[in-house]
């Protein structure tokens, strides 16, 4: 009986929308616009993310090996360094490559020479996913490298990292507070239009609750109403996202094959499209029961 009730209020709360299309619509698209914007913000944090995990050759640390370093200790180095928390890559630069490399950029061959033998060391290069750790946790990861045996000094330079971690820090707080306040936006918005459905319905409500109608039934079928408004501006919304990911794909790509670089634009997959619709139908659902609530506490009191 229950499940036949709710039934009945969910067909009464559909039919309600579809009788009025163009009032249904406005409010729908309402909600998928204040809606898309924090998302296609978060999106694009996430793109962000993603290509800066890409600069893995901007995070590099060095580090030189003593003369008298065994190989032993140099294997054991790099099994170590290779299983790194957010190691991209381990690279061993041995003195007679250190040695050609110097000479290719800084052009000292001459000057080389003349000292009679390689001053330079063997090192290994290691490169980072900037975005594995925090700051201080790869400080405290270069800082135990340095520590072990045949390694002679570290060199690093990860103050970018922290200021990159900062910036992003900062940009999501903020997609938080706007993604708040558009979604009490959000509520308004429904809780409006709900108000207005009641209104209409007035003297349907007032009779209901003079022949004995509960609270309960009087207020389904609102709350159907912001339910499906709701999901359905929720996807929407990902609609949106998803074409103006697709939209700026191709500029993307170019600009990235400009600097000699392969990126693809991320929307939302699957799951946070999900979570999007769900989050969406329940703003509506909150917007129609304040709604509904405020006029049923002047009723039945």
């Amino acid at each position: 009986m229950n499940l036949h009730i709710r039934l009945e209020a969910a067909k009464n709360a559909l039919d309600t929308l579809i009788k009025q299309p163009v009032a249904t619509l406005m409010t729908v698209l309402a909600l998928a616009i204040v809606l898309a914007l924090p998302v296609g913000l978060f999106a694009a944090l996430n793109n962000l993310q993603q290509l800066l995990g890409q600069w893995r050759d901007q995070a590099q640390i060095s580090l030189f090996l003593h003369r008298d370093a065994s190989a032993a200790e140099v294997q054991n180095l790099q099994v170590l360094l290779e299983r790194g928390i957010g190691v991209a890559s381990v690279r061993y630069v041995g003195k007679e490559a250190a040695l050609t490399e110097f000479e290719h950029h800084a052009g000292m061959t001459a000057a080389i020479q003349t000292l009679g033998e390689n001053p330079l060391p063997a090192s290994f290069v290691v490169e980072l996913n900037p975005l594995a750790q925090s700051p201080s946790a790869l400080q405290a990861l270069v800082a135990y490298w340095s520590q072990q045996p045949g390694v002679a000094s570290a060199q690093s330079d990860l103050h970018w990292v922290a200021r990159l971690q900062a910036i992003l820090a900062l940009g999501k707080r903020a997609v938080w507070i706007l993604a708040g306040l558009l979604a009490v936006g959000a509520i308004l918005v429904m809780g409006n239009t709900i108000r207005l459905h009641i209104a209409q319905r007035r003297d349907e409500i007032d009779v209901a609750s003079l022949v004995g109608a509960t609270r309960a039934f009087i207020r389904r079928p609102f709350l159907y109403q912001g339910l499906f408004q709701g999901a359905v501006a929720g996807m929407i919304a990902w609609l949106i996202v998803a074409i103006t990911v697709t939209v700026l794909q191709g500029p993307v790509e170019q600009l990235a094959e400009l600097y000699g670089a392969r990126f693809h634009l991320l929307g939302l997959d699957s799951g946070q499209g999900l979570i999007l619709v769900a989050a969406s139908a329940l703003l509506g659902w909150l917007g129609s029961r304040l709604a509904v609530g405020r006029h049923l506490d002047h009723t039945f009191s």
